[in-house]
């Protein structure tokens, strides 16, 4: 109207120009791709072509600041956004992710795209961004256009990194999309990323005042990339650490195991040592890019957490991994065990349990022995077989002498035979038949490894017991101490209200230090303890037995042999004789320092004119003190100053410190190791050096191993044919286990030495001293195949082992289920009647009510007989 008041003013027609005018503008808004015209675009082409200015009026003025301060509205004149764009950018998106993180499809068949809730955000940022593009172009909304561009670029950089990620899937989700129509799922990112450039298009396409590229797409991009980059920066660094930790260089090596033990991820290392499946190491695109195809193995990765954190992988509960669900829970291949059947304990297992635990012991006080027997209940939630496996610490010069399993509620006896075939016959039955036995074989001095297999899925159970013969540890000639069986190392988890249902019984006082266990009179002259104790209590509350002091010789009829032997222990007394070198070894791993104070305690109450040296395992192995061997008071306590100023890191390799020690302890005759360590989880180096030493020089020098902490001792297992390598009995805390053993080098101090010998068996002479167990013969055997190994008589001492029923290390124990699968192995299972057994509590009562029953009988007998003479 403000046109036609100008050209009605200058005499012209203004119908007819008006007219013209609006050809004019239409043609030139079509030669400009205007799909709205705004009143700025009518002013600005009304310029270009020459026609008068509009008057404008000051409510017209008002009018379109009133227009400008609001957000500008149009109605769409263009081509509306297709409703596939929301289907493939918003819909198909947001199922995906719900789907995903609702069933766990592909974290359970492949690798978790979404293993922390930044990257759900980062992942729902991409259909909510799509959804509000796309309704803002439907509106024709140009308000937020700026921030909308921002956000589009955001969403297209998180699309392409999945689809980047997902890329090995395309090609079989067009399969799936045909048999299966869940084939999309692999595409939504990258369908979710044509849509946005197709939805910045028609955003860009929209007019704005003053006009311009929409902004924000690389910037977008790249704060997405940023995003991502610091939510997976902890697995990308950690994992570049340990490709570099594994390195052939020793320089790159340590620089890597530096860099993991300041900035590594320990969950993602811990995640490392159970492997990923193959599946998923195909995916790792981006893993292949960072790290090469170098990919860590689990056991490089077991060693490596070692490093960082002083800790064996399994000693912690498996790492939460986020894996399939409901109807896909089935594909999760990440909980698989790959050291089923194995000669080795593993990973832990997701869904095994130790459901219960009862431990029962008899005590022979002045034979010095003792017989424990430990039943086990495995329980496993999960919905595949499981093995159970466990590293077990005897009492020490204990052997496992009976192995029972429940098979359908019968209990089952084992074989003992030959190492090798009682394992290939576990290996044919329980993993290639899938049956059910039990193994246990010697992994070291004073340990068993105990595997059973199937534990029954869904909660299925599967109950095991070994019996353990036993010398009871003497602490003076009227007392001795019995240490329980405890679990070194396991594969499965104890849940926290676990206890250990422990009882014990002597025919003299029995006490135990703390008040896990209490002490009871269950009848005239028989003592108990009893009680319920954690795992790390057992080592803790050792039972403590009282025994007559000048009881020195027992004796026993031995009856394995035809005709029966006599085997008889003599206990004798007699002065302690003071090493003349001692070579201290300490472990610098993580977790060791609290016991500095106690090592330089030991050292300080070493005797004077012992000769000392001090070797710490680090890196490198270190000497206190300088070259040579210290003695004397000042010496030593200039040494054990030293040790207090240590500082443990990571988890270190004690094989080169002990090699080093032994050269030093075995220049004088009679030289002694002592090695103080935490657990020695993997092997860093070799022990054949060690071996070697030992096997060369039967002389060689004496090894005290003392170890801080229940955990597996790679080290021990491969010299486990080694006599001349000692446990230190552990008795109370590690500072009270260093006193006794300072003070069995002092002058005039009184050591025990326990002898067994076997002969005939004389019925017309009785045997002196005080009569024993049949478990006297078993130690007098155990004793016999060590000898016959130390002489490479191997298969004598597997005969001997199999005939007195022990399991050695040229020997172990299997129960099978059937007795053609014994035939078929060469293997007979033992009479039940030749087993060591415990009386249940309950089988006592009754034998009571049955001679009780029986006496009255007669008696009334009697009464009625005496009644009727009369």
């Amino acid at each position: 109207s403000s046109v036609r008041h100008a050209l009605t003013a200058s005499g012209a027609d203004a119908g007819e120009v008006i007219e013209d005018l609006r050809r004019h503008i239409e043609e030139e808004a079509a030669a400009a791709n205007l799909t709205v015209v705004t009143a700025p675009d009518v002013r600005r082409l009304l310029a270009r072509i020459g026609a008068p200015e509009p008057v404008v009026t000051e409510s017209q003025k008002d009018s379109t600041r009133e227009s400008l301060a609001k957000p500008e509205v149009h109605p769409h004149t263009g081509k509306r956004p297709g409703v596939w764009l929301l289907a493939l950018g918003v819909a198909i998106p947001a199922i995906t992710l719900a789907i995903e993180w609702l069933t766990g499809m592909c974290a359970g068949a492949f690798f978790d795209p979404l293993p922390s809730l930044w990257h759900v955000g980062l992942v729902a940022a991409v259909p909510i961004v799509n959804a509000l593009v796309w309704s803002a172009v439907a509106r024709g909304a140009v308000g937020r256009r700026r921030f909308l561009g921002w956000a589009n670029g955001f969403a297209c950089g998180v699309a392409v990194y999945y689809a980047f990620l997902l890329l090995p899937l395309l090609l079989p989700g067009l399969f799936a999309i045909v048999f299966f129509g869940w084939g999309l799922l692999p595409w939504a990112p990258l369908l979710a990323f044509i849509s946005a450039l197709f939805l910045r298009h028609c955003l860009q396409r929209m007019p704005e005042a003053g006009g311009g590229p929409l902004p924000g797409f690389w910037r977008g991009l790249l704060l997405a990339w940023l995003a991502l980059a610091v939510v997976n920066a902890p697995v990308w660094l950690t994992r570049w650490g340990m490709e570099t930790a594994v390195s052939q260089e020793p320089a790159a090596r340590q620089r890597g195991l530096e860099w993991l033990r300041r900035v590594g991820n320990k969950e993602v290392l811990l995640r490392e040592c159970y492997g990923r499946t193959p599946a998923a190491e195909r995916m790792d695109v981006l893993g292949w890019l960072f790290v090469g195809d170098k990919a860590v193995t689990p056991q490089k990765a077991r060693e490596l957490y070692y490093r960082v954190t002083g800790k064996p992988f399994n000693s912690v509960p498996a790492p939460t991994v986020r894996t399939g669900r409901g109807r896909w829970a089935g594909i999760d291949d990440w909980s698989w065990d790959s050291d089923q059947g194995g000669d080795r304990v593993g990973g832990r297992v997701k869904g095994l349990y130790l459901d219960s635990s009862r431990i029962d012991a008899v005590v022979e006080p002045d034979a010095a022995t003792a017989y424990t027997e430990w039943t086990l209940v495995f329980r496993n939630d999960s919905k595949r077989q499981a093995e159970a496996r466990a590293q077990v610490q005897l009492p020490p010069g204990g052997v496992v002498s009976r192995l029972t399993l429940w098979v359908d509620g019968e209990e089952r006896e084992a074989a003992f035979g030959p190492r090798g075939r009682v394992r290939e016959a576990y290996q044919r039955v329980a993993i290639r038949q899938r049956r059910d036995p039990v193994l246990v074989t010697t992994c070291g001095p004073d340990r068993v490894l105990m595997q059973c297999f199937p534990v029954p899925p869904d909660g299925g159970e599967m109950r095991v017991r070994f019996g353990i013969t036993a010398p009871l540890t003497l602490l003076d000639s009227g007392e001795a101490m019995l240490q329980w069986p405890r679990l070194a190392e396991r594969n499965f988890t104890m849940s926290e209200p676990l206890r250990h249902i422990v009882w014990a019984e002597s025919p003299s006082e029995l006490t135990a230090a703390g008040n896990g266990l209490r002490a009871e009179l269950p009848k005239p002259g028989l003592h108990a303890l009893r009680g319920q104790l954690r795992d790390t209590e057992l080592g803790l509350h050792n039972a403590r037995v009282r025994r007559d002091a000048t009881s020195s010789e027992v004796w026993t009829k031995d009856t394995f042999v035809q005709p029966a032997a006599l085997v008889r222990q003599r206990l004798t007394e007699t002065a302690a004789t003071p090493p003349p070198r001692i070579v201290l070894v300490l472990d610098g791993s993580d977790g060791m320092e609290p016991t500095y104070p106690d090592a330089a305690g030991f050292i300080r109450r070493i005797p004077s004119g012992i000769e000392v040296a001090v070797l710490v395992a680090r890196d490198t192995v270190s000497t206190l003190g300088g070259p040579g061997f210290k003695a004397g008071v000042d010496s030593l306590n200039k040494l054990a100053e030293e040790v207090l100023k240590l500082r443990s890191a990571g988890g270190q390799d004690n094989a080169a410190a002990l090699e080093e020690a032994w050269d030093l302890a075995a220049g004088r005759a009679g030289g002694v190791i002592v090695w103080i360590h935490g657990p020695q989880p993997v092997m860093l180096t070799s022990a054949e050096g060690l071996r070697q030493r030992y096997e060369r020089r039967t002389t060689g020098p004496t090894l005290l191993d003392l170890q801080t902490e229940l955990g597996p001792n790679r080290i021990v297992e491969q010299l486990d044919h080694i006599t001349d390598i000692r446990a230190v009995p552990v008795a109370g805390s590690l500072s009270q286990s260093l006193d006794r053993l300072a003070n069995s080098w002092q002058a005039g101090v009184k050591t025990f030495t326990v002898e067994r010998t076997r002969s005939a068996f004389d019925e017309s002479v009785a045997p002196s001293g005080g009569r024993g167990s049949l478990h006297l013969a078993r130690l007098w055997a155990r004793d016999e195949v060590e000898r016959l190994r130390g002489a490479r008589r191997i298969q004598e001492a597997a005969d001997v082992a199999a005939q007195y029923q022990l399991v050695t290390p040229v020997s172990g124990a299997v129960v099978l289920e059937t007795q053609a699968q014994y035939l078929a192995s060469g293997l007979e299972p033992v009479d039940a009647a030749t087993v060591p057994s415990i009386p249940e509590p309950g089988t006592l009562a009754l034998f009571g009510v049955g001679v009780a029953a029986l006496l009255g009988m007669r008696l009334w007998r009697r009464h009625r007989l005496a009644a009727g003479q009369r």
